[in-house]
């Protein structure tokens, strides 16, 4: 991405980047929140993984669902030990939030690597639920002590749009212990509060008169001449059939899908269906658009994703006419008589993974969804508008109930001169809570966001170095493997090499105390007023001493796994070996880090991902792990398949090849309607038949029948039955 940060935004990446301050980054509606964020995930030196609250701002984020990162109970949340009243609905407390939490190995390991959490769209994140995610790091990341088990956090959102949703049963529980439901006025923040930034540079609008009158509205400020002047705009005679180009922004789903079924039945011409390629595990309800798009000639739609060619012929909300369609083509033409070949586009389904090698965190392709960028246009909703920007639109808000709807109507459009108003904006304000106006008070301008960052710098530099330079752990995990030589050598053929692993404890030994006089130097040098270049100074001595030092224990283990190579019944004991070896190499990505980052910092500039992984350490670890083997090119169904035909189950076939059990199901169903995998071998017949006694000829996808199971089925079962139904057929 080539985009160079300014002013407040390059301030604010300071704060991520060089401190573990949470930040709460907000920004009235077109100030480029969206491309910060894909900035920092392109750019940040730290482990981060990126969440919302919905699957598809999930998808439109490039991340994952805050519910499948940390397994969250779905309905209300109490952070107390208590057993809630009978509210008829989920509640969830500290009692039980733990009491079905499955996290394999893998999975735990990631989330303990994590150092910054992003969170988009965190108008939508109830506080509640972020006291539950709260809970969940520090028991995952078994760190108690800290507000979400010591990551940071970078909270990406505009509060002033749409709220949260809770039901009237779950706030009659909630509102005992929470003043809103927003996430600022979770219990976790009040320990660590989150630096306040917005962005103030606006890029969807250049009309300064529209400009003032969005910013009145966002802070609900706005005044008699404001909604005078808008309502200039109200044009009662005015039908959305009738206006070419503009689209209809309606407060309910069903009057935007109405007109658009209507418009598109009333064109003569005949129409073209278009199936999106689905594969691997996409969950319905993250759909960015229709599986099966219908269109016809004259159809007018809307591009949901930018240009990705670079040359910015259509945007994010641009709406065109279909001009051309044919089997495998559709052509749309603008206003301005530009016409563009539409191509496909893949969105992603994923999870984040934890690298062995590199003990870096990596992303990993569940499930694809590749379908045209288009949605019929002629009308949208308030809520699935966000994001999007229209040059021209008829803005219906006759049942608008919140000052978020109104604004968010508004802030889509590039200028006035493309608005009409088929209802009056509804006089006075709205209510706005306490709690809401103090925390937007908390708000930081440029000049003390800058004037705190050293202090801030200087608290992430000294808990950096804590955990850096501590080989408290590595001690631990040494100690753990020793004591498991617990066995005579007739029991145990590993038992011979006791001795040696105690010599490795022994040469380890030595680092601990070093670490620890490193880590007070830190905390004396921090104290001075211009530490950073003696902070420098001692950090590339000690990285000289520590890689030293570290090289040499991983070539006594390289050594030792050369010698017994050919030892057999020792798979085991070769593998603990492995994993010391990760120890290792993980505490000398640490050094490293801490080195670069000082010595970046004394320069004036920032550590980057791409500096850090560009760097010899790496780039050596990386020719190691490909030299160890070449990955097959044979299609990933049929590798399931083989390893099914020699008789592993579903969990052996994924453990063998680390994938989630879900997928290998996926590659399996293929082979189910020819016959060659038995679906019985796969489930039980009980559980068989509980799905197939949901299949309908009208049933939509995978979605609809998971909504009425329980968590003991799987959306790789629900496909599989799906399969073996239509190969009955």
């Amino acid at each position: 991405m080539n985009y160079e940060l300014s002013g407040i935004a390059k301030t604010t990446a300071n704060y991520i980047n060089t401190t573990n301050q949470h930040v709460f980054l907000t920004g009235k509606a077109g100030t480029g929140k969206t491309t910060f964020l894909k900035y920092i995930v392109q750019h940040t030196h730290k482990k981060a993984v990126v969440a919302a609250p919905t699957g598809i701002a999930a998808i439109n984020a490039n991340g994952v669902t805050l519910h499948s990162l940390l397994h969250l109970p779905f309905g209300a949340f109490i952070p107390e030990r208590i057993t809630p009243p009978n509210t008829g609905g989920q509640i969830t407390t500290l009692l039980n939030l733990f009491s079905n939490v499955r996290f394999n190995a893998s999975k735990r390991a990631m989330l303990r690597e994590v150092e910054l959490l992003i969170i988009d769209e965190v108008s939508m994140l109830r506080s509640d639920l972020l006291d539950c995610i709260d809970h969940m790091l520090r028991y995952l990341r078994k760190n108690r002590n800290e507000p979400f088990g010591g990551l940071q956090i970078l909270f990406i959102g505009d509060l002033l749009q749409l709220p949260p949703v809770v039901k009237d049963s779950e706030w009659n529980v909630l509102s005992e212990y929470y003043k809103s439901s927003y996430f600022f006025d979770a219990h976790a923040l009040r320990e660590a509060p989150p630096i306040h930034v917005e962005l103030d540079k606006i890029y969807r609008q250049t009309d300064e008169k529209f400009i003032q009158i969005l910013n009145r509205f966002r802070d609900n400020e706005q005044n008699t001449e404001d909604l005078n002047y808008l309502n200039s705009f109200y044009n009662p005679e005015v039908k959305e059939k009738e206006k070419s180009g503009y689209i209809y922004l309606t407060t309910h789903n069903r009057k935007a899908d109405e007109i658009n079924t209507n418009r598109l039945a009333n064109l003569q011409s005949n129409a073209h269906e278009y199936k999106a390629d689905l594969s691997g595990d996409f969950p319905d309800n993250a759909y960015p658009t229709n599986p099966r798009l219908s269109l016809k000639l004259g159809a007018q739609v809307m591009f949901i994703k930018n240009d990705a060619s670079g040359q910015g012929q259509f945007f994010n909300g641009k709406i065109g006419t279909v001009s051309q369609l044919r089997s495998s083509e559709i052509w749309v033409k603008f206003e301005d008589g530009n016409e563009v070949e539409v191509s496909n586009h893949i969105w992603e389904n994923k999870r984040y993974k934890l690298n062995e090698a590199s003990n870096e965190i990596e992303e990993k392709v569940l499930g694809k969804f590749e379908q045209y960028p288009l949605k019929l246009a002629w009308a949208v909703t308030i809520h699935k508008s966000q994001g999007l920007t229209f040059e021209k639109a008829i803005l219906d808000l006759t049942d608008a109930f919140t000052h978020g709807q109104v604004y968010v109507a508004l802030s889509r459009l590039t200028s006035l001169d493309g608005l009409i108003l088929a209802s009056r904006l509804p006089e006075g304000s709205f209510e706005r809570s306490q709690s809401m106006n103090a925390f937007m008070a908390t708000k930081s301008s440029e000049n003390q966001l800058t004037n705190q960052l050293p202090d801030y710098q200087k608290r992430y530099y000294a808990k950096l170095s804590e955990s850096t330079f501590d080989f408290s752990g590595v001690l631990y995990s040494l100690s753990q493997h020793i004591q498991g030589f617990d066995k005579d050598e007739s029991r145990s053929a590993k038992q011979e090499y006791l001795g040696w692993n105690k010599r490795l404890l022994d040469s380890t030994l030595p680092l601990q105390k070093v670490g620890a006089t490193f880590i007070g130097e830190v905390q004396r040098i921090l104290t001075m007023e211009a530490y950073l270049p003696h902070l420098a100074e001692r950090a590339e001595k000690a990285k000289g001493y520590f890689n030293k030092e570290l090289e040499k224990l991983t070539d006594l283990l390289d050594e030792h796994q050369q010698d017994i190579k050919t030892k057999v019944r020792i798979t085991e004991y070769k593998k603990e070996l492995k994993a010391l070896e990760q120890l290792y190499f993980n505490k000398r990505a640490q050094v490293q880090r801490f080195q670069l980052l000082v010595s970046n910092a004394l320069k004036g500039k920032t550590l980057t991902k791409e500096e850090m992984l560009s760097s010899s350490l790496y780039k050596e670890r990386k020719v190691a792990t490909i030299s160890k083997g070449k990955k097959s090119k044979t299609p990933t169904a049929e590798i399931s398949f083989e390893l099914y035909q020699q008789g592993k189950s579903v969990e052996g076939i994924a453990e063998t090849r680390g994938l989630v059990p879900s997928t290998i199901e996926g590659h399996l169903a293929q082979y189910i309607s020819s016959g060659q995998v038995d679906i019985k071998r796969l489930m039980s017949e009980e559980k068989l038949n509980v799905i197939l006694s949901l299949v309908t000829p009208e049933t939509t996808g995978t979605q609809e029948i998971k909504s009425k199971l329980g968590e003991e089925y799987s959306y790789g079962e629900i496909r599989m039955a799906l399969t073996f139904y239509k190969a009955l057929k």
